[in-house]
């Protein structure tokens, strides 16, 4: 992943129980999550959080807002050149 690709958030498949969540309520809670933010532009990558872990910051023209997350939870649906 790198500054400028096209991103959404991914659809994560968690076991049951994780979280006090059913499986098939972590996946809807995912689905209604993509849509909301529809996609999204990468802006800047680092290394943050505990512990220590890749971070993107993305740029959400549907909202207007950036928001930071982790790079595993996020997935290229175009990439820049």
């Amino acid at each position: 992943m790198k500054i400028g690709d096209l991103v959404i958030r991914k659809i994560n498949v968690v076991p049951e129980g994780v979280n006090g969540h059913s499986l098939q309520n972590r996946i809807d809670e995912a689905r209604l999550t993509s849509a909301d933010l529809g996609h999204g532009i990468v802006l800047s990558k680092q290394i943050a959080g505990n512990p220590k872990h890749s971070c993107i910051s993305v740029y959400y023209p549907k909202l207007g807002k950036i928001y930071d997350i982790a790079e595993s939870l996020m997935e290229v649906i175009s990439e820049s050149r």
